[in-house]
């Protein structure tokens, strides 16, 4: 004889056999007692339960020719006819397969005929497939059936049967079994079938069937024919401790192994799903009922280990990632992400993941352990180099000292120690320039040819000054500013190629002297002297009686765009668009091209106001005005003294620079070698 599953041989055939579901049992075993059966059952619940089991075994007490309270007697005609299939009495449809309309247009020709037994019982197995307008052509019958006829339809979702189909039935609900009742019922079944079994057997298949009759003596099968509990290949007890300890790297190596091994990654989470809600349930309070004793020690250990906030958290991370594997191109990345999450709450910026952080600091402080330290002192170290590097812009007369960060003998960590001031040096004297310069790669330029006519026809015969060795001769004009407007002027005795050729270029990093005050009665007279420091003028210009302390000009200027950027985005807008024009004391004249510009900015003068008070350390105000608008009574004077004698150039003595008699078509053609020019009559 072939061999025969456990739990088709092992079936109930009488409602004492059945385990688990003695709320159902004793109404349907009642009702047949005492003559009060209905017309029409419906059975729900998970799979496995014992859905279609008592369908039968109340077809079977109905045309049994000797029940006894309740239960059929097993022996007669009838109940081994209904036990071997070849029963007329009992018609069983699985309305998942034959679910249209003329399928139950079939069944119900057929209900008004007779059979041998007292009762005809039709079972509808998984009714809820059934289409709608199948429900609707059987909605009469199931609701006036003939008195031989018993309805019994089963499902696993009843809540896709139609309200119209539940509403004339008698419904009972299936559950599943408890972990006791069903060890119980294994040990039974493994002694009759002379199986040697353990408690680790037991508590395997258990924890495998789930509360289901079917799975777990399938998965009792399964144990007999591989001779024993199989080696379960479960990364659970690392992922456990990878989230108690909150390392990422261990979750990660789990998973990889796991997944080498051939476990599928969603196989792998809801090990870990299972495994945590039965730690998060002991943590409650409530463990389930159904737990082996190697699970119930698993639990208990890491249940004082994890806070509710965590587990909570971890459960809809991996909760979550389950259900995006299903159209993910990669499971293993969203099982991944979840436990580096679950494991790292400061990568995860949700509100679940700041309150486990919270967790950990009142954990930290109801234990006594400090803080980390780490970070501030690393912060403190740093904090040095930073101020010396940002201390020279504070005062621009104070003699400038090395920097700390640049010198590589000074500890990085350490505070700098006092320098003592050094005197200025004085500015190198500026020798005649007797060949180009060197930053011009040695080719003549024509402003200095230029400026050599100019100087013959004057009577002035000493040499234009050479640019400093190693930089450009003139220095590259400031970029033109947002909003189309130009650059502030030049002063009249700044515009010279002399003074510009002879200012020095500091290098980046280098000390720089810091420049020595000229007294007013030495600014120079001439246009052709040179001038030691270009940035000495603006600032010996400025008026400063009066002002208690003024910000030079230059230094308002260069200043300028940076403190905007720091502003709010209009504020930054608007004034961007204009240009400072010059300063007087602490007036600041603020020229912008239109009238509508200066109403736009008027806006947010006291914040801009604020922020260039806060940027120079002294309290200054801002004075808008159009480009087309005079300047303010109050204005500043011109930042560099205005020349006593001007040269007078006559434009006819200008030559002309080199390629300049060239046409536009010319110069074009020069810019691009190899291009032709064509004829453009032709």
């Amino acid at each position: 004889m072939a061999y025969q599953s456990l739990y088709r041989r092992y079936r109930p055939q009488t409602f004492g056999d059945m385990v688990g579901q003695e709320h159902v049992i004793s109404a349907l075993r009642n009702a047949v007692r005492d003559d009060r059966v209905g017309h029409a059952y419906l059975l729900s619940g998970p799979r496995g339960t014992g859905k279609t089991t008592a369908a039968r075994v109340l077809a079977k007490v109905l045309n049994c020719e000797n029940p006894v309270d309740g239960e059929p007697d097993g022996v007669c005609a009838s109940c081994v006819a209904i036990e071997t299939g070849t029963s007329f009495d009992l018609h069983e449809l699985d309305a998942a397969s034959n679910n249209r309309v003329e399928h139950i247009r079939d069944l119900l020709e057929k209900v008004a005929l007779g059979t041998p037994g007292r009762r005809k019982v039709y079972l509808l197995d998984e009714v809820h497939m059934l289409t709608p307008g199948a429900e609707n052509a059987l909605l009469k019958t199931l609701e006036e059936p003939p008195d031989h006829v018993v309805f019994v339809l089963a499902t696993t979702e009843p809540h896709k049967v139609v309200t119209t189909i539940r509403s004339r039935t008698q419904q009972f609900e299936l559950t599943l079994i408890p972990a006791d009742q069903m060890a119980a019922r294994i040990r039974e079944i493994a002694a009759d079938a002379e199986i040697e079994v353990d408690d680790e057997i037991v508590d395997h298949v258990v924890k495998v069937g789930g509360g289901s009759a079917r799975d777990t003596l399938s998965a009792l099968d399964q144990v007999v024919a591989a001779g024993g509990v199989a080696d379960v290949d479960s990364s659970t007890p690392d992922l456990l401790e990878a989230v108690a300890s909150q390392d990422a790297a261990l979750a990660l190596r789990a998973i990889e192994d796991a997944t080498s091994r051939g476990m599928d990654p969603r196989r792998v989470g809801e090990s870990f799903i299972d495994a945590l809600r039965s730690v998060f349930l002991m943590k409650m309070g409530a463990p389930p009922a159904r737990m082996s004793a190697p699970d119930r020690e698993m639990s208990e250990a890491f249940a004082p280990r994890l806070a509710a906030g965590t587990l909570t958290r971890v459960l809809e991370l991996v909760g979550n990632s389950l259900v995006e594997m299903r159209q993910a191109p990669d499971p293993r990345i969203d099982l991944e992400v979840a436990f580096v999450r679950s494991c790292s709450p400061g990568s995860d910026g949700s509100v679940d993941g700041l309150l486990a952080r919270i967790e950990q600091l009142e954990a930290r402080v109801a234990a006594g352990v400090p803080a980390s330290t780490a970070a501030p002192t690393a912060a403190v170290a740093s904090a040095p180099a930073v101020i010396q590097e940002v201390a020279p812009v504070a005062d621009t007369n104070a003699p400038s000292a090395p920097s700390v960060q640049n010198s590589p003998e000074a500890p990085a960590a350490s505070a700098p120690a006092p320098v003592e001031p050094a005197a200025a040096p004085a500015p190198a004297p500026v020798e005649p320039a007797a060949a180009p310069a060197a930053g011009d790669g040695g080719r003549s330029r024509p402003a200095d040819k230029a400026r050599a006519v100019l100087r013959s026809q004057n009577g002035d015969s000493r040499p234009a000054p050479a640019a400093p060795q190693g930089q450009p001769a003139r220095p590259t004009p400031p970029p033109r500013r947002s909003g189309g407007s130009p650059p502030p002027p030049t002063p009249p005795s700044m515009r010279g190629d002399d003074a510009q050729a002879a200012a020095p270029s500091p290098e980046a990093g280098a000390p720089q002297p810091a420049p020595e005050p000229v007294p007013e009665a030495a600014t120079p007279a001439s246009p052709d002297a040179p001038v030691a420091d270009v940035e000495q003028a603006p600032k010996q210009a400025v008026s400063t009686a009066g002002s208690g302390g003024a910000v030079p000009f230059q230094k308002v200027r260069d200043g300028w765009t940076a403190m905007l950027d720091g502003q709010s985005t209009p504020a930054r807008a608007r004034f961007l668009a204009g240009h400072v024009a010059g300063v007087q004391g602490d007036v600041i004249d603020f020229v912008l091209p239109t009238v509508s510009q200066v109403k736009r900015c008027e806006s947010y003068r006291v914040e801009v106001e604020k922020a260039v008070s806060e940027t120079f350390g002294v309290p200054m105000t801002i004075v808008l005005r159009a480009d087309d608008q005079p300047e303010p009574a109050a204005s500043a004077p011109v930042a560099v003294e205005q020349v006593q004698h001007e040269s007078e150039i006559d434009v006819h003595d200008l030559t002309d620079a080199d390629g300049m008699n060239a046409t536009v078509v010319d110069r074009i053609a020069d810019v691009f070698p190899g291009a032709e020019v064509l004829d453009q009559e032709s």
